[in-house]
Protein backbone atom coordinates (compact mmCIF):
# COMPACT_ATOMS: atom_id res chain seq x y z
CA UNK A 1 0.00 0.00 0.00
CA UNK A 2 2.60 2.61 0.59
CA UNK A 3 4.33 1.72 -2.40
CA UNK A 4 1.03 2.62 -4.20
CA UNK A 5 2.01 6.28 -5.03
CA UNK A 6 5.33 5.63 -6.45
CA UNK A 7 3.01 2.88 -8.83
CA UNK A 8 0.61 5.78 -9.54
CA UNK A 9 3.74 7.80 -10.50
CA UNK A 10 4.30 5.39 -12.89
CA UNK A 11 0.99 5.21 -14.45
CA UNK A 12 -0.89 8.52 -14.26
CA UNK A 13 -3.31 9.77 -12.10
CA UNK A 14 -5.92 8.74 -14.36
CA UNK A 15 -4.47 5.84 -15.80
CA UNK A 16 -3.54 4.25 -12.51
CA UNK A 17 -6.76 4.34 -10.79
CA UNK A 18 -7.90 2.36 -13.55
CA UNK A 19 -5.43 0.07 -14.01
CA UNK A 20 -5.50 -0.69 -10.18
CA UNK A 21 -9.02 -1.48 -10.76
CA UNK A 22 -8.30 -3.40 -13.85
CA UNK A 23 -5.56 -5.95 -11.99
CA UNK A 24 -7.43 -6.21 -9.04
CA UNK A 25 -10.04 -7.75 -11.17
CA UNK A 26 -8.03 -9.95 -13.25
CA UNK A 27 -6.39 -11.21 -9.63
CA UNK A 28 -9.91 -11.86 -8.56
CA UNK A 29 -11.21 -13.98 -11.33
CA UNK A 30 -7.87 -15.77 -11.08
CA UNK A 31 -8.56 -16.36 -7.87
CA UNK A 32 -12.11 -17.70 -8.62
CA UNK A 33 -10.41 -20.17 -11.43
CA UNK A 34 -8.08 -21.84 -8.73
CA UNK A 35 -11.28 -22.53 -6.53
CA UNK A 36 -12.73 -23.82 -9.14
CA UNK A 37 -10.21 -26.21 -10.19
CA UNK A 38 -9.58 -27.48 -6.45
CA UNK A 39 -13.16 -28.22 -6.03
CA UNK A 40 -12.96 -29.99 -9.08
CA UNK A 41 -9.68 -31.87 -7.67
CA UNK A 42 -11.60 -33.01 -4.45
CA UNK A 43 -14.52 -33.63 -6.43
CA UNK A 44 -12.74 -35.64 -8.75
CA UNK A 45 -10.52 -37.76 -5.82
CA UNK A 46 -13.48 -37.85 -3.66
CA UNK A 47 -11.01 -35.27 -0.85
CA UNK A 48 -12.58 -34.60 2.66
CA UNK A 49 -10.34 -31.14 2.23
CA UNK A 50 -9.90 -28.97 -1.10
CA UNK A 51 -6.28 -29.14 -1.99
CA UNK A 52 -4.75 -26.70 -1.60
CA UNK A 53 -2.53 -24.00 -4.52
CA UNK A 54 0.37 -26.30 -5.09
CA UNK A 55 -1.04 -29.84 -4.77
CA UNK A 56 -4.45 -28.17 -7.23
CA UNK A 57 -1.82 -27.25 -9.25
CA UNK A 58 -0.74 -31.08 -9.70
CA UNK A 59 -3.96 -32.47 -9.96
CA UNK A 60 -5.27 -30.32 -12.41
CA UNK A 61 -2.14 -31.29 -14.57
CA UNK A 62 -2.67 -34.92 -14.04
CA UNK A 63 -6.43 -34.31 -15.47
CA UNK A 64 -4.92 -32.55 -18.32
CA UNK A 65 -4.03 -33.38 -22.20
CA UNK A 66 -1.22 -34.80 -23.89
CA UNK A 67 2.34 -34.37 -22.20
CA UNK A 68 0.25 -31.76 -18.62
CA UNK A 69 0.26 -34.85 -16.77
CA UNK A 70 4.06 -35.95 -17.16
CA UNK A 71 4.64 -31.88 -15.45
CA UNK A 72 2.22 -32.54 -12.77
CA UNK A 73 4.64 -32.89 -9.92
CA UNK A 74 7.52 -30.42 -11.62
CA UNK A 75 4.29 -27.84 -11.81
CA UNK A 76 3.57 -28.49 -8.27
CA UNK A 77 7.16 -28.16 -6.85
CA UNK A 78 7.11 -24.84 -9.31
CA UNK A 79 4.58 -23.29 -7.53
CA UNK A 80 6.23 -23.94 -3.94
CA UNK A 81 9.15 -22.14 -5.29
CA UNK A 82 7.28 -18.88 -6.47
CA UNK A 83 5.67 -19.18 -3.11
CA UNK A 84 8.98 -18.84 -1.52
CA UNK A 85 10.71 -16.47 -3.48
CA UNK A 86 7.56 -13.89 -3.37
CA UNK A 87 7.26 -14.79 0.95
CA UNK A 88 10.91 -14.10 1.06
CA UNK A 89 10.48 -11.02 -1.44
CA UNK A 90 8.28 -9.54 1.04
CA UNK A 91 10.85 -10.45 4.27
CA UNK A 92 13.61 -8.55 2.01
CA UNK A 93 11.26 -5.54 1.64
CA UNK A 94 10.44 -5.40 5.14
CA UNK A 95 14.03 -4.84 6.15
CA UNK A 96 14.44 -1.85 3.46
CA UNK A 97 11.35 -0.35 5.17
CA UNK A 98 12.56 -0.78 8.39
CA UNK A 99 15.80 0.95 8.12
CA UNK A 100 14.99 3.48 5.52
CA UNK A 101 12.12 4.98 7.96
CA UNK A 102 14.28 4.39 11.44
CA UNK A 103 17.00 6.45 9.29
CA UNK A 104 14.71 9.38 8.32
CA UNK A 105 13.66 9.49 12.52
CA UNK A 106 16.59 8.90 14.02
CA UNK A 107 18.57 10.92 11.94
CA UNK A 108 17.48 13.75 13.84
CA UNK A 109 18.93 12.85 16.91
CA UNK A 110 21.77 11.21 16.31
CA UNK A 111 25.03 11.66 14.22
CA UNK A 112 23.94 10.46 10.51
CA UNK A 113 24.26 6.59 9.37
CA UNK A 114 24.44 4.78 6.89
CA UNK A 115 20.76 3.14 6.23
CA UNK A 116 22.38 -0.16 5.59
CA UNK A 117 24.12 0.05 9.41
CA UNK A 118 19.73 0.35 10.27
CA UNK A 119 19.46 -2.96 8.70
CA UNK A 120 21.94 -4.63 10.51
CA UNK A 121 20.54 -3.05 13.58
CA UNK A 122 17.20 -4.53 12.66
CA UNK A 123 18.47 -8.24 11.86
CA UNK A 124 18.57 -9.07 15.64
CA UNK A 125 14.93 -8.74 16.80
CA UNK A 126 14.30 -10.31 13.53
CA UNK A 127 16.01 -13.30 14.18
CA UNK A 128 14.87 -13.58 17.44
CA UNK A 129 10.93 -13.29 16.49
CA UNK A 130 12.18 -16.07 13.80
CA UNK A 131 13.00 -18.43 16.37
CA UNK A 132 9.44 -18.71 17.24
CA UNK A 133 8.48 -22.40 16.08
CA UNK A 134 4.50 -21.89 16.98
CA UNK A 135 1.92 -19.92 15.03
CA UNK A 136 -0.12 -19.78 17.92
CA UNK A 137 2.66 -17.86 19.87
CA UNK A 138 3.02 -15.27 16.79
CA UNK A 139 -0.81 -14.25 17.50
CA UNK A 140 0.20 -11.20 19.73
CA UNK A 141 2.57 -10.43 16.71
CA UNK A 142 0.10 -10.27 14.50
CA UNK A 143 -2.36 -8.34 16.26
CA UNK A 144 0.20 -5.46 17.32
CA UNK A 145 1.10 -5.69 13.35
CA UNK A 146 -2.08 -4.97 12.31
CA UNK A 147 -3.01 -1.93 15.17
CA UNK A 148 0.21 0.05 13.92
CA UNK A 149 -0.24 -0.99 10.41
CA UNK A 150 -3.93 0.50 10.52
CA UNK A 151 -3.43 3.41 12.50
CA UNK A 152 -0.05 4.10 9.88
CA UNK A 153 -2.72 4.12 6.64
CA UNK A 154 -5.01 6.53 8.61
CA UNK A 155 -2.64 8.89 9.84
CA UNK A 156 -0.46 8.58 6.06
CA UNK A 157 -3.83 10.34 4.80
CA UNK A 158 -4.03 12.43 7.65
CA UNK A 159 -0.53 13.82 7.32
CA UNK A 160 -0.92 14.10 3.09
CA UNK A 161 -3.82 16.31 3.29
CA UNK A 162 -3.69 18.78 6.50
CA UNK A 163 -2.28 21.23 4.56
CA UNK A 164 -4.35 21.14 1.65
CA UNK A 165 -3.20 19.24 -1.86
CA UNK A 166 -2.31 20.76 -5.51
CA UNK A 167 -5.00 20.57 -8.05
CA UNK A 168 -4.97 17.17 -9.69
CA UNK A 169 -4.83 19.27 -13.05
CA UNK A 170 -1.00 19.72 -12.16
CA UNK A 171 0.16 16.06 -11.93
CA UNK A 172 0.51 14.31 -15.01
CA UNK A 173 -2.70 12.28 -16.09
CA UNK A 174 -1.08 9.85 -18.20
CA UNK A 175 2.83 8.68 -18.01
CA UNK A 176 4.91 7.62 -20.14
CA UNK A 177 3.97 3.94 -21.80
CA UNK A 178 7.98 3.24 -20.99
CA UNK A 179 7.23 3.46 -17.18
CA UNK A 180 3.89 1.01 -17.24
CA UNK A 181 5.60 -2.13 -16.99
CA UNK A 182 6.91 -0.47 -13.01
CA UNK A 183 3.70 -0.05 -12.83
CA UNK A 184 2.17 -3.74 -13.39
CA UNK A 185 4.81 -4.99 -11.13
CA UNK A 186 4.00 -2.99 -8.19
CA UNK A 187 0.13 -2.98 -8.61
CA UNK A 188 0.32 -7.03 -8.78
CA UNK A 189 2.94 -6.97 -5.72
CA UNK A 190 0.00 -4.95 -4.02
CA UNK A 191 -2.61 -7.73 -5.39
CA UNK A 192 -0.78 -10.61 -5.04
CA UNK A 193 -2.35 -12.99 -1.96
CA UNK A 194 -3.85 -16.12 -4.44
CA UNK A 195 -1.57 -18.04 -2.48
CA UNK A 196 -3.67 -17.66 0.83
CA UNK A 197 -6.69 -18.10 -0.86
CA UNK A 198 -7.32 -21.84 -0.52
CA UNK A 199 -6.37 -21.90 2.82
CA UNK A 200 -8.21 -18.68 4.27
CA UNK A 201 -11.45 -20.88 2.33
CA UNK A 202 -10.38 -24.18 4.07
CA UNK A 203 -10.48 -22.36 7.49
CA UNK A 204 -14.07 -20.43 7.01
CA UNK A 205 -16.72 -22.19 9.17
CA UNK A 206 -19.12 -21.30 6.03
CA UNK A 207 -16.25 -22.04 3.32
CA UNK A 208 -18.93 -21.20 0.42
CA UNK A 209 -19.15 -17.78 1.50
CA UNK A 210 -15.86 -17.35 0.58
CA UNK A 211 -16.43 -16.98 -3.29
CA UNK A 212 -20.02 -16.07 -3.31
CA UNK A 213 -20.64 -12.99 -5.68
CA UNK A 214 -20.61 -10.58 -2.51
CA UNK A 215 -18.31 -13.30 -0.44
CA UNK A 216 -15.22 -12.33 1.44
CA UNK A 217 -13.27 -12.81 -1.49
CA UNK A 218 -14.65 -10.14 -3.81
CA UNK A 219 -15.88 -7.45 -1.16
CA UNK A 220 -12.38 -7.82 1.11
CA UNK A 221 -10.76 -7.28 -2.64
CA UNK A 222 -13.36 -3.90 -3.83
CA UNK A 223 -12.35 -2.88 -0.14
CA UNK A 224 -8.42 -3.20 -0.29
CA UNK A 225 -8.98 -1.77 -4.19
CA UNK A 226 -10.39 1.58 -2.90
CA UNK A 227 -8.01 1.63 0.01
CA UNK A 228 -5.05 1.40 -2.79
CA UNK A 229 -6.48 3.98 -5.13
CA UNK A 230 -6.92 6.19 -2.51
CA UNK A 231 -3.56 5.95 -0.67
CA UNK A 232 -1.78 6.15 -4.17
CA UNK A 233 -3.55 9.09 -5.80
CA UNK A 234 -3.40 10.75 -2.52
CA UNK A 235 0.00 10.56 -2.22
CA UNK A 236 0.96 11.20 -5.79
CA UNK A 237 -1.06 14.46 -5.73
CA UNK A 238 0.80 15.84 -2.61
CA UNK A 239 4.17 14.68 -3.30
CA UNK A 240 3.91 14.79 -7.73
CA UNK A 241 6.91 13.28 -9.29
CA UNK A 242 8.86 13.75 -5.75
CA UNK A 243 7.11 10.52 -4.58
CA UNK A 244 9.51 7.63 -3.40
CA UNK A 245 9.01 3.95 -2.94
CA UNK A 246 7.31 4.41 0.60
CA UNK A 247 5.30 7.31 0.81
CA UNK A 248 6.07 7.86 4.75
CA UNK A 249 9.75 8.71 3.27
CA UNK A 250 8.45 11.53 1.80
CA UNK A 251 7.36 12.99 5.84
CA UNK A 252 8.62 15.94 7.16
CA UNK A 253 11.60 14.57 8.76
CA UNK A 254 11.38 17.01 12.06
CA UNK A 255 7.46 16.58 12.50
CA UNK A 256 7.11 14.96 15.47
CA UNK A 257 3.62 12.99 14.62
CA UNK A 258 5.72 11.72 11.70
CA UNK A 259 8.27 10.52 13.46
CA UNK A 260 5.88 8.77 15.60
CA UNK A 261 3.86 6.76 12.45
CA UNK A 262 7.09 6.20 11.27
CA UNK A 263 8.17 4.24 14.64
CA UNK A 264 4.71 2.72 14.52
CA UNK A 265 5.00 1.35 11.40
CA UNK A 266 8.30 -0.03 11.66
CA UNK A 267 7.28 -2.19 14.95
CA UNK A 268 4.61 -3.09 12.83
CA UNK A 269 6.76 -4.39 9.89
CA UNK A 270 9.24 -6.11 13.01
CA UNK A 271 6.23 -8.12 13.91
CA UNK A 272 4.92 -9.12 10.41
CA UNK A 273 8.05 -10.37 9.11
CA UNK A 274 7.58 -13.54 11.09
CA UNK A 275 4.42 -14.11 10.09
CA UNK A 276 5.44 -13.79 6.38
CA UNK A 277 8.69 -16.16 7.07
CA UNK A 278 6.51 -18.90 8.46
CA UNK A 279 5.13 -19.75 4.77
CA UNK A 280 8.67 -20.69 3.70
CA UNK A 281 10.11 -22.24 7.31
CA UNK A 282 6.83 -24.36 6.56
CA UNK A 283 7.48 -25.41 3.13
CA UNK A 284 11.25 -25.77 2.88
CA UNK A 285 11.97 -27.22 6.64
CA UNK A 286 10.52 -30.74 5.95
CA UNK A 287 12.62 -31.17 3.26
CA UNK A 288 15.66 -30.00 4.78
CA UNK A 289 14.72 -32.38 7.38
CA UNK A 290 14.32 -35.11 5.40
CA UNK A 291 17.57 -34.96 3.59
CA UNK A 292 19.74 -34.66 6.44
CA UNK A 293 17.56 -37.28 8.56
CA UNK A 294 18.42 -38.45 11.80
CA UNK A 295 19.10 -35.23 12.95
CA UNK A 296 20.61 -35.62 16.60
CA UNK A 297 19.76 -31.74 17.65
CA UNK A 298 16.25 -31.22 15.62
CA UNK A 299 15.42 -28.19 17.20
CA UNK A 300 18.71 -26.48 16.91
CA UNK A 301 19.06 -27.68 13.38
CA UNK A 302 15.59 -26.23 12.23
CA UNK A 303 16.66 -22.93 14.64
CA UNK A 304 19.82 -23.01 12.28
CA UNK A 305 17.79 -23.11 9.20
CA UNK A 306 15.22 -20.29 10.12
CA UNK A 307 18.50 -17.90 10.80
CA UNK A 308 20.10 -18.84 7.48
CA UNK A 309 16.84 -17.96 5.63
CA UNK A 310 16.64 -14.63 7.74
CA UNK A 311 20.42 -13.66 6.57
CA UNK A 312 19.55 -14.69 2.85
CA UNK A 313 16.76 -12.13 3.27
CA UNK A 314 18.60 -9.96 4.68
CA UNK A 315 21.46 -10.20 2.11
CA UNK A 316 19.08 -9.76 -0.47
CA UNK A 317 18.01 -6.28 0.96
CA UNK A 318 21.57 -5.48 1.30
CA UNK A 319 22.52 -5.83 -2.28
CA UNK A 320 19.61 -4.66 -4.29
CA UNK A 321 19.90 -0.80 -4.56
CA UNK A 322 16.39 0.78 -5.25
CA UNK A 323 13.38 -0.32 -3.45
CA UNK A 324 10.96 0.25 -5.55
CA UNK A 325 12.27 -1.34 -8.49
CA UNK A 326 12.61 -4.76 -6.20
CA UNK A 327 9.12 -4.17 -5.66
CA UNK A 328 8.37 -3.82 -9.16
CA UNK A 329 11.13 -7.23 -10.24
CA UNK A 330 8.98 -9.29 -7.53
CA UNK A 331 5.43 -8.41 -8.72
CA UNK A 332 6.85 -9.11 -11.97
CA UNK A 333 8.35 -12.57 -11.53
CA UNK A 334 6.61 -14.37 -9.18
CA UNK A 335 3.36 -12.96 -8.52
CA UNK A 336 2.61 -12.83 -12.34
CA UNK A 337 3.96 -16.67 -12.40
CA UNK A 338 1.30 -17.45 -9.10
CA UNK A 339 -1.53 -14.62 -10.14
CA UNK A 340 -1.99 -14.68 -13.92
CA UNK A 341 -0.37 -17.71 -15.47
CA UNK A 342 -0.87 -20.78 -13.33
CA UNK A 343 -4.67 -20.30 -12.72
CA UNK A 344 -6.00 -20.47 -16.40
CA UNK A 345 -3.97 -23.21 -16.80
CA UNK A 346 -4.88 -24.97 -14.42
CA UNK A 347 -8.66 -24.24 -15.46
CA UNK A 348 -7.89 -25.61 -18.97
CA UNK A 349 -6.68 -28.90 -17.69
CA UNK A 350 -9.41 -29.52 -16.16
CA UNK A 351 -12.10 -28.64 -18.37
CA UNK A 352 -10.68 -30.13 -21.26
CA UNK A 353 -12.47 -33.15 -21.08
CA UNK A 354 -15.61 -31.50 -20.18
CA UNK A 355 -15.74 -28.97 -22.96
CA UNK A 356 -15.71 -24.94 -21.98
CA UNK A 357 -17.58 -22.19 -23.87
CA UNK A 358 -15.26 -19.62 -26.39
CA UNK A 359 -15.92 -17.17 -23.45
CA UNK A 360 -14.10 -18.97 -21.03
CA UNK A 361 -11.37 -20.13 -23.52
CA UNK A 362 -10.86 -16.37 -24.73
CA UNK A 363 -10.53 -14.88 -20.92
CA UNK A 364 -8.21 -18.22 -19.76
CA UNK A 365 -5.83 -16.84 -22.69
CA UNK A 366 -6.52 -12.84 -22.09
CA UNK A 367 -5.14 -13.74 -18.63
CA UNK A 368 -2.22 -15.63 -19.86
CA UNK A 369 -1.09 -13.21 -22.05
CA UNK A 370 -1.26 -10.47 -19.54
CA UNK A 371 1.00 -12.41 -17.35
CA UNK A 372 3.60 -13.30 -19.81
CA UNK A 373 3.87 -10.54 -21.92
CA UNK A 374 3.23 -7.58 -18.75
CA UNK A 375 5.69 -10.26 -16.56
CA UNK A 376 8.26 -10.16 -19.27
CA UNK A 377 7.83 -6.66 -19.86
CA UNK A 378 8.16 -5.63 -16.36
CA UNK A 379 10.91 -7.68 -15.42
CA UNK A 380 12.90 -6.62 -18.10
CA UNK A 381 12.57 -3.17 -17.44
CA UNK A 382 13.39 -3.62 -13.68
CA UNK A 383 16.43 -4.94 -14.23
CA UNK A 384 17.83 -3.05 -16.68
CA UNK A 385 17.07 0.12 -13.95
CA UNK A 386 18.61 -2.06 -11.44
CA UNK A 387 21.78 -2.29 -13.23
CA UNK A 388 21.75 1.24 -14.62
CA UNK A 389 21.41 2.03 -10.63
CA UNK A 390 24.42 -0.25 -9.51
CA UNK A 391 26.18 1.17 -12.25
CA UNK A 392 25.54 4.75 -11.04
CA UNK A 393 26.44 3.97 -7.34
CA UNK A 394 22.78 4.26 -6.31
CA UNK A 395 22.55 2.18 -2.94
CA UNK A 396 19.45 3.70 -1.69
CA UNK A 397 15.82 2.67 -0.86
CA UNK A 398 13.98 5.49 -2.72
Amino acid sequence: MFAMGDAIKNSGLVLGPSLIAVVGTICVFAQHLLINASAHAAQRLRLAVHPDYPETMQYSLEAGPWLFPRWAVAGRKTVYVCLVCTQLGFCAVYFMFVASNMKQVLDQYLPAIDVHVYMAMALAPILLECWVRSLKYLVPFSLVANACMYAGIAITLYVCVRDGLPLPADRSLFADVSRLPLFFGTALFCFEAIGLTMALKNEMRNPDDFSRPLGVLNVGTAFIGVLLITLGSVSYIKYGEDVLALIPLNFDQSDVLCQVIKVGLCIGILFTYPIQAFVPFEIMWPAVERRFRPLRYPVAAELAFRSAVVLLTFALAESIPRLGLFISLLGSVSSAFLALIFPPLMDWCWRWRHGAPAWRHATNAAILLLGVFGGSWGAYAALVEIVDAFAKGEMTVS
